[in-house]
């Protein structure tokens, strides 16, 4: 990895960060874990890396985003 793509990783990951950081003072709604995990995802990071900074399995943070679309799906379809 030469440097221009690792720095870009880092801002990146800053980004992330900063944004975590605003959600937590959005008060109780924005700490849970589901929250953070389509947020998280939002922003572009792999169920993976979400997995990392949420400090859940992969599996979990799969299924979480999974269910989310599927809710988001159904609703599309009742307008």
């Amino acid at each position: 990895m030469d440097n221009d793509s690792l720095l870009k990783e880092v801002i990146r990951r800053l980004d992330v960060l900063i944004a975590l950081q605003i959600e937590t003072l959005g008060g109780p709604e924005a700490a849970r874990p589901t929250t953070k995990i389509q947020r998280l995802s939002g922003l572009g990071l792999s169920p993976s890396e979400v997995a990392a900074i949420v400090g859940k399995p992969t599996n979990y943070v799969t299924a979480t985003l999974s269910r989310k679309k599927k809710v988001k799906k159904h609703k599309e379809g009742k307008k």
